[in-house]
């Protein structure tokens, strides 16, 4: 009787033991969908609904932590769905947060949305600022990452939309403020951007350190739209080192002012590149200049459709293209 009864104790231990092991099998499989390359973390297994006005952020990072520490290398919102954060996401080194073409991340609250770190990168959807109170950075990237050309880092086909209708905080935010800090060659490609104070902003401070650099080099932004925005491209640096925002490439340009509109692109640094158009430059009040080159800048060149009326340069060398002629600041 004694032995009978331990037999069926230690196959009840056993029976338990295998179902758990099944459950965790079984919640692996569904989070790690498909198979090879094609494999993925989908953010709704771990609580995320996009249906409701539940807060997603401890999901949605809680599957971005699974795929980082997995080693899968990608997250999807999928679906005509609405998710909301109120609360900022780390998005780790390696993984691909990835929606749906009308994917939305409703952002509530004030704090920085996304913190993309190095080999990591962003694809699709809509991120979309709803509370007025918000003004911190929709997508952010620090240079203490060491961002450089053999990373891959990148953020491609994304809008960003402050529809609350305040016009504060930034689009995109790339900062490099310590010693030895830079973000170098990383590529923004086909990302629309309005009803920010600031679309894109690039911004490197003097290292504490006088022996040590601070850079934001060599970036390319393709196909960049932006739209109803306070400042809609700003670059504060230095000409040169110890901080300097050089090199960088804006290229394939749509830029909509609109009555909030005061300045157009400000830029420091040397070497910088813009070409594109802008629209509706007339509505600025006064006839303003709505692009300015300051005192720290040398060789950055335009070309737009923007007269020289609306240009003030304060820099050297710099290169701008007008519908009246070429002209060249030789000062």
């Amino acid at each position: 009787m004694i032995r009978r009864s331990t037999t069926i104790y230690i196959s009840a231990i056993i029976f338990i033991v295998g179902l758990l092991f099944l459950f965790k099998n079984e919640h692996q499989v569904v989070t790690r969908t498909g198979t090879g390359q094609n494999e993925y973390v989908n953010v709704d297994e771990f609580g995320a609904n996009g249906d409701d006005l539940k807060d997603d952020s401890r999901s949605i990072q809680e599957a971005i932590n699974y795929s980082h520490e997995t080693k899968i290398g990608k997250v999807k919102l999928l679906g005509n769905k609405s998710y909301i954060l109120k609360k900022g996401l780390v998005l780790k080194e390696g993984v691909e947060l990835e929606f749906g073409q009308n994917t939305r991340l409703r952002i509530e609250g004030n704090f920085q949305a996304i913190d993309v770190k190095k080999n990591a990168s962003i694809s699709n959807g809509v991120l979309e600022i709803i509370d007025a109170n918000f003004d911190s950075d929709v997508i952010y990237l620090d240079g203490i990452q060491k961002f450089w050309s053999w990373d891959r880092t990148q953020i491609k086909n994304v809008t960003l939309l402050n529809t609350s209708g305040s016009h504060r905080g930034t689009g995109l935010h790339l900062y490099a403020g310590g010693p030895g800090q830079f973000i170098c060659f990383v590529n923004f490609t086909d990302i629309r951007i309005a009803g920010f104070h600031t679309g894109v902003k690039l911004e490197a401070e003097k290292p504490k350190d006088s022996n040590k650099y601070s850079f934001i080099n060599g970036n390319r932004f393709i196909n960049l739209t932006l739209d109803d925005c306070i400042s809609c491209i700003d670059i504060n640096s230095s000409m040169s080192v110890p901080n300097e925002s050089s090199g960088n490439d804006f290229n394939g340009l749509q830029i909509q002012v609109s009555k909030f509109t005061k300045e157009v692109i400000t830029v420091s640094g040397s070497d910088n590149k813009f070409e594109g158009l802008i629209w509706d430059a007339h509505i600025v009040k006064g006839n303003n200049p709505i692009i300015e080159f300051s005192k720290e800048s040398m060789r950055n060149s335009l070309y737009s459709n923007i007269g020289s009326n609306y240009i003030r340069d304060k820099g050297v060398h710099n290169y701008y293209s007008t519908p009246e002629e070429d002209t060249m600041n030789s000062r």
